[in-house]
Parts: structure tokens; sequence; C-alpha cells
């Protein structure tokens, strides 16, 4: 009954979302009050407290909020300056083919974006670049978020795996283990599983385009691009796979995606295992489109060149490396220059806040960037304000349904401490699904995870709630603990695909809004295969 109760108000966003055609705003900010109510009655938490951590998991959204802006303000001044169609014609000029087009840059340019930045930055940037090239904006944001899984476990530098070392470090002590050689074991399994189910992920993306967008030429147009998508996951698996084994978490999604840029391109400019046909959407599909395009100041922008127009990509990608990597200065000092600290928030011990504005993608590089690119493109004061408050019209409501996910997140994370004698809202979720399971634990550990960052919306934060669940559960049962940690941060990983924050981010930039719930359940399916084809291959190599 208390994993009932914990999962309704997800059910009832859900609900109101798809069935009843309400805005995500006022879903899940319905969904919230949902929570705190059954927080209150239910688990015994007292208002205030269910108040802070409503007002901790606001404050926590700013970060996923900002990522969005900076997006949606650097996509709209490269709109407006002429740069997007330069951007567009450089791809092209790579393949007007749309399934090469999404191994480039949902499957290799998001990689890299999400192993320096994560937060939601990569489907966020991907996505709008897919439908600046013609792409339907559904179909955008879902290829989009299908490829954007596998970089999440390693993603912003190691984050969701370092974090899961952290929150398992006093377990380990307990028992006797060494945390660094538990985690590093850990992470090189969390790296092979992924890789193997992993390396189908472009092929998935692909298929799951064709599939539902095509209704002539189905399966010629799938199978005639296999052995492309296959050369392009091995390209990054591999190079992500040996990085993780014998550097660790920080670098794989990186490493993976610039090493693997080499064969893919490679292939492209010779034509290897590229089909003859080229394949392209519908000629009217019935989609949402792009988003409208912002008056052009003085008429049309002037024609750009490809390198100007990519500038200021390349300097984003290399200030989230400089700014990423503990070897460098850089890093401290973002995290320690203009820190904000708010302690017992409504005065709820334990409802804290810490936020360090520099180093937030969103900020910095992304809104930095995009104004020094708009200097630099020759854009005028007064247009950068109105493209700035533009772009704020643009998130406003997603903004409200962000904040409002990320509050009721927190609700059900502190309803924990309320009653002794009961266990959180979150907790009980995977409790149940554990005691169903028995020894047949490791089906539903990849599963756990998933449902963390579907309600978390963040692999990290599911690695927090559940990866010492997973750690004990696997001592009682006598399963390998390095195993099940791994098949955690595996399924955080794939559950960033279906995350209502991530969706309603990536939907933002395209001017999806509304499309979120269907986007939910028609990723569903690629969530299961993804999921399916990850505990094949930890049954063949651990279990």
């Amino acid at each position: 009954m208390l994993c009932l109760l914990a999962l309704l108000p997800i059910a009832v966003a859900l609900i109101l979302m798809s069935q009843l055609k309400v805005r995500p705003s006022w879903a899940l900010l319905s969904a919230m009050g949902l929570t705190a109510i059954l927080g209150c009655m239910v688990w015994h938490m007292t208002p205030l407290l269910a108040a802070a951590a409503m007002l901790q998991g606001a404050l926590k959204s700013l970060d996923i909020i900002l990522i969005i802006f900076g997006a949606i303000l650097l996509l709209n001044i490269l709109r407006a300056s002429g740069a997007l169609t330069a951007l567009n014609g450089s791809f092209s000029c790579l393949s007007r083919d749309r399934r090469v087009q999404v191994v480039v840059i949902a499957w290799l340019f998001s990689g890299f974006i999400e192993g320096a930045a994560g937060f939601g930055a990569a489907a966020a940037l991907a996505a709008p670049l897919l439908v600046g090239l013609g792409f339907p904006a559904t179909s955008a944001v879902a290829v989009a978020l299908i490829c954007n899984t596998m970089p999440v476990p390693f993603g912003a530098v190691g984050t969701p795996a370092l974090t899961c070392a952290s929150a398992l470090s006093a377990a380990l002590e307990r028992a006797g283990a060494e945390p660094g050689a538990f985690m590093a074991q850990a992470v090189t399994q969390t790296a092979a599983i992924f890789a193997v189910a992993g390396s189908l992920l472009p092929l998935l993306a692909v298929a799951f385009m064709i599939l539902t967008t095509s209704r002539e030429r189905r399966l010629r147009s799938l199978l005639e691009i296999v052995p492309f998508c296959l050369l392009s996951g091995v390209a990054y698996a591999l190079p992500w796979y040996l990085t993780a084994r014998f550097l660790g978490p920080e670098l794989p999604s990186m490493v993976g995606a610039a090493v693997g840029f080499v064969p893919v391109l490679a292939a492209i400019r010779t034509g290897l295992l590229i089909p003859r046909h080229v394949w392209d959407f519908p000629a009217q599909p019935d989609d949402a489109t792009a988003p409208a395009a912002a008056p052009q100041p003085g008429g049309q922008p002037p024609a750009m060149g490809a390198l100007k127009a990519w500038t200021p990509y390349a300097i984003i990608a290399t200030l989230l490396v400089l700014t990423r990597l503990d070897a460098l200065p850089l890093k401290r000092l973002l995290l320690t220059a203009a820190k904000v600290r708010l302690t017992s928030l409504l005065g709820q011990d334990g409802l804290d806040f810490a936020w360090a504005p520099l180093n937030n993608p969103g900020l910095m590089p992304f809104v930095i960037v995009a104004l020094g690119a708009a200097l630099w493109f020759g854009l005028r004061g007064c247009d950068i304000a109105r493209l700035a408050a533009q772009s704020e019209r643009q998130i406003r409501s997603s903004a409200i349904a962000i904040a409002a996910s990320v509050a009721m997140v927190q609700v059900m994370v502190f309803s924990a401490g309320a009653d002794a004698d009961m266990p959180g809202m979150l907790t009980a979720v995977a409790q149940t699904a554990s005691s169903l399971m028995g020894q047949a634990y490791p089906v539903i550990s990849p599963v756990i995870g998933v449902l963390g960052t579907f309600f978390a919306g963040s692999c990290t934060v599911s690695g927090i709630l559940f990866v010492t669940i997973q750690y004990d559960t696997a001592r009682l049962l006598g399963l390998p603990e390095t195993t099940m940690v791994a098949l955690q941060l595996v399924g955080g990983g794939i559950g960033s695909m279906i995350r209502v924050s991530g969706v309603v981010a990536a939907c933002a930039t395209v001017n999806a809004a509304g499309k979120e719930a269907s986007l939910i359940l028609r990723c569903c399916l690629p969530t299961l295969v993804l999921t399916l084809l990850a505990l094949l291959a930890a049954w063949a190599l651990y279990l």
C-alpha cells in the first residue's frame, strides 16, 4: 500500500498530461501538492518540513533551468545572426541522410557534451540542432533522449559514479571493504555491461525514428544502415570502456565521443557502410515543427562561414573540459567563487542549500559564450535584450514544471526521516520491488535505477537514493555487490531516457510543449529494450 501511495503522484501527473492534456506545469504542480499531502497525512511529515523540502527542491532546480535558458538563448542568437543556417549547412555537408545525422549529432556530439556537462545539457543542445536540420520536433527529442543514456553514468566528469562511491563509503567501511578498490571494480563492470548493450544504441535510435515516422520502405531503410550504426556504436563504446577501466569514471564519455568521431567521419567521407539511398522524413510529417524563428533585426542576417558559426560550440566544449577536470584550478575556483549557502531552510535541520552558480554549465559557459557570440556576430544590445526576453518567455512554463518535479522528489526523499517506523516514499518503492523478486533480484536491480532517475530526474540522485539499498540487498541475498552497484548505475543512465524533467527540458528547447507525456510513453519501449540488453550483458559477464 505504501508503494502504491508513493507512486500515486507520478501516475496522476502522467494521466493529467497524457489523457487530459493538462500543461506540464499545472500537472506537476498538482503532483507536487499531492505528494506533500501524502507526506503529511501518511508519512507523518510536519507541514513545515514538507514546505522546506519543496523549497529546497525549487532551489535545486535552478541548475537545470539555467541550462535550458542558456541553450535556448544560444540557439536564438545563432538563429538571429545567421550562424544556425551555417551550422545546418555543415551537417548537411557531412550527409543529407537523417540516419547519419542522428549518429553524428545525437550519438557522438551529444555524448561529448554529456560527458563534460551533464545536467541534461546534451539533449537540450542536440535536439534543437536536429530540428534546425529539418527533423520533426518530437523525433529530434526522442532520438536525443535515447542516445543520451550510455554517457550518463560517467557524465558531468563522472559525477554519478563518484557520488555513488561517496554514498557507499560508510557501508563499505562497515563491511571491511576498501572503497577505492570496490568502486574501481564497480566502474569497470558498469562500463563493460553498458559497452555491450550500448553499442546497439545508435541502431535503436535510428530504428525508433524510422518505425515511428515512415510508412514506406521501413525494413529496407533499417537493414541497410545496420553496419554503419554498429560501427558507430563500437567506435564509441570501446574507448569508453577502456578509459573507464584504466583511468576511472571522469573522462570516458568525452574520450569515447572524441575517439569515436574519427572512424565515423572516415566512413562518411569514404562512403564506407553508408547506404546509397538517402533516407528522409515524409514530405509533410504530422509532427511538431521547429521553433518559430525570431524576427531578424534589419532583415535577413548575412551569410556566415561554417568555422565562425561553429566557434561558440568549440569554445563551450573547451571551457567545459577546462572547468570540469580536477587537475586544473578552474574547477575549484568556480566551485568556491560566489557560492551561495542557505542552512536550515524554514528552520528545518538537515535541509540546507549550497549553490555555486559559476559552476553551472548554463551560466558558465552557455550564457557567457552566447552573449560573447552575439557581440562577435554583430548583434546590437537591444537585439540581445530582446532575444534574452524571448528566451525567458520560452522557458517560463517549463521552468515551473521542472521546479515542481524536483520539489516533489525532495518531499519523497525527506519523508524517510519523518517517522522512524516507516520507510520513506522512494525506499518503499525499492523495498517492495526487491521483496517481490527474492533471488531473482538482479532482474529488478537496473529497474530500480531506471525508476530512480525517472522519479528524481537525475542518475546522480537515483544513486544517492538507492545504491546503498542495492548493496545491502546484494549482501543479504549473497549476490555480487559490485554487479548490483553497476546495474544501479546502468539503470540510472537508461532512466534518463524517460525522466520527466529531462523530457520537459528537451521539449522546451524545440518548442514542443504539450508533447512531454506522449514522448515518455513512446520512449518506454526503447527503455525496456535497453534494460533487457543490459541484463543479458550482465548475466553473460558477471552473474
